[in-house]
């Protein structure tokens, strides 16, 4: 892939109907060695290591009015990754001719849960166990005479059913 720098107008433009954020970045960053002169397009953040196989996925963010124009031909474009524009904005700008391109942006979605017991928590056994320890341990008042305020009779067994006394 050759994505083409153009400082004087600052884009980036791309050959291709399918890119990713990091390459961009990249290719910017290489050609930015030899030009020097020109405002930096990025700002990153992210790619941290969280240990285990795991990193925080990195955000690149166009600066300096630099924007991403894609190839000359009517097509989809396929952006992978996160590429913003530092506070807001559009990141990708039409083309020079008539062209219909559809940009589709592919965001990854990444979640980290984070355990603060060190475990995996109680099983509902050990929930139940425990609430049926409070229980026998707790005095519940009850009174079996009575039934929300009316006194009852009745033992509550076959042939003696409780009833309004």
């Amino acid at each position: 892939m050759a994505i083409a720098i153009d400082g004087a107008t600052k884009r980036i433009v791309l050959d291709s109907a399918s890119v990713t954020a990091a390459e961009i970045w990249s290719r910017w960053v290489d050609w930015h060695a030899s030009n020097p002169e020109w405002l930096l397009a990025f700002r990153q953040v992210g790619g941290d290591d969280l240990g285990g196989g795991l990193s925080i996925p990195p955000y690149y963010f166009l600066l300096n009015g630099w924007r991403v124009r894609p190839m000359e031909s009517a097509h989809n474009l396929t952006i992978t990754g996160n590429l913003f524009v530092d506070g807001g904005g559009v990141p990708v700008v039409s083309t020079l001719g008539t062209y219909q391109v559809n940009v589709n942006y592919t965001v990854p979605v990444q979640a980290q849960g984070i355990s603060t017991t060190g475990g995996s928590g109680a099983t509902p056994s050990e929930i139940a166990d425990e609430i049926m320890a409070r229980l026998g341990a707790t005095f519940i008042p009850v009174d079996a005479k009575k039934m929300n305020g009316a006194t009852i009779a009745g033992t509550g067994q076959p042939g003696d059913l409780w009833r309004g006394a």
